[in-house]
């Protein structure tokens, strides 16, 4: 009796999720592109707000704000939440120097 063990590689049918290669193509997707990129629902609504029935839920013409894509918003940085925190604990201790060097004169 004989075990003959190989490796088999599968290649993926797609590199990502269909939303994210429609807007970066096919290629793999960082978390943060995952995270953010194109998950606003903007159709198959089943009722209008009774707040504004004139208006879909998620209406793009409710703002005055007019923009053909409303993804170019995005922080260019892509701060994470570690990124984020640390970033500002920095600030925080340049605020706090500033103050002691206010108290001290």
């Amino acid at each position: 009796m004989s075990i003959d063990l190989r490796t088999v590689t599968l290649q993926p049918l797609r590199q990502t999720y269909g939303h994210i290669a429609r807007r970066f193509g096919d290629k793999p997707a960082s978390r943060y592109q995952e995270g953010t990129y194109d998950l606003q629902a903007d159709a198959n609504f089943h009722y209008r707000p009774t707040w504004g029935p004139q208006y879909e839920i998620f209406d793009a013409s409710r703002s005055a704000i007019k923009l053909a894509d409303w993804y170019v918003l995005k922080d260019p940085r892509q701060y994470y939440y570690g990124a984020y925190t640390i970033a500002r604990a920095r600030s925080q201790e340049v605020a706090e120097a500033g103050f002691r060097l206010c108290r001290r004169q």
